[in-house]
């Protein structure tokens, strides 16, 4: 044996003795799961819950950050600068991942790896119960007879709130005033308190002043109608083709092992499934949208124009 594959050999060997260990052992101590979005929020509510029920399945706890900034940015660009061995991951949702469609953005669909999509979450547009408008057509109708007179509320600049509203803009040929929040309850609030005519909300955002009786659902964003807005109209159905899928998922740095994101995508399809998860889901009015990590990883790429 020539003195090459001997140290060939022994280099192998090496490799594989430092490397299995590490996977093996994974997790080695608690997890830190970053949520970009304000606490109480829809977002950090599936965040919290995914740490509740994932430690029985992980091993280990899992603890849940908030560190909102930058719609998303600051979350991510932490993440990235943390040590890649699958300690510290991420939230994420379809508004995130539209920052990396600016012209002028820093971070990269590449910086990432998409390890699951665990639940679609659908839009719901809201006014207080003592507005004028009782229905979604009187509302388009009052905002095509006053352009930039109807102030919307929805969370965060170039998200998919904000995405909506254009489109419900371009489809029926009317002009909003959208108003930006920091968190996807603030909206709510705001709707609730008089300072904007119509917000825009998840349901988990909205349902307990919904159940209360103080706010009026005038359409759901969806293909179909869901519970428990069963008698709220769709946009599709009242004319309007606007039907966003908006989703809420995990991704970690990518420099990641593939197997640490193996063992996640994993485990949350065994959260999803979990009873206590499924009891959430529902009265969140949340949908199971769990997709494996290479499902997640084609449909974020298409829905970039990777």
């Amino acid at each position: 044996m020539s003195w090459r594959t001997r140290l060939l050999g022994i280099v192998f060997v090496a490799s594989a003795t430092i490397t299995s260990p590490v996977l093996a052992d994974y997790p080695e101590k608690p997890v830190t799961l970053i949520c970009w979005s304000s606490a109480g929020s829809g977002h950090d509510l599936m965040a919290r819950m995914i740490a509740k029920v994932g430690e029985k399945y992980l091993g280990e706890p899992i603890v849940v950050v908030n560190k909102q900034g930058g719609s998303g940015r600051v979350a991510m660009s932490y993440v990235l600068n943390q040590k890649p061995d699958g300690h510290v991951l991420l939230t994420n949702t379809r508004s995130m991942i539209l920052r990396f469609r600016e012209a002028n953005a820093r971070l990269s669909i590449d910086d990432f790896k998409y390890i699951s999509r665990v639940v679609r979450d659908p839009f719901v547009i809201i006014v207080n119960e003592d507005s004028p408008f009782r229905t979604i057509d009187e509302l388009i109708e009052h905002a095509r007879n006053n352009p930039g007179k109807v102030n919307i509320g929805g969370y965060s600049i170039q998200s998919v709130d904000e995405s909506l509203v254009r489109d419900v803009e371009a489809a029926v040929g009317i002009e909003l005033n959208y108003i930006p929040y920091r968190g996807g309850k603030e909206p709510v609030v705001a709707v609730l308190g008089g300072h904007i005519d119509v917000a825009i909300a998840n349901p988990s955002e909205m349902i307990t002043s919904y159940q209360a009786g103080n706010l009026r659902a005038l359409a759901v964003a969806t293909e179909e109608r869901f519970p428990p807005f069963e008698d709220v109209p769709t946009l599709t159905e009242r004319g309007y083709p606007v039907a966003p899928d908006y989703w809420r998922g995990i991704m970690a740095a990518k420099d990641v092992p593939d197997a640490v994101v193996e063992k996640w995508s994993e485990v949350l399809g065994q959260v999803v499934a979990d009873p206590e998860f499924m009891e959430f889901l529902e009265n969140a009015n949340m949908y199971d949208g769990y997709l494996p990590s290479d499902e997640f990883t084609k449909l974020v790429m298409r829905q970039t124009g990777q």
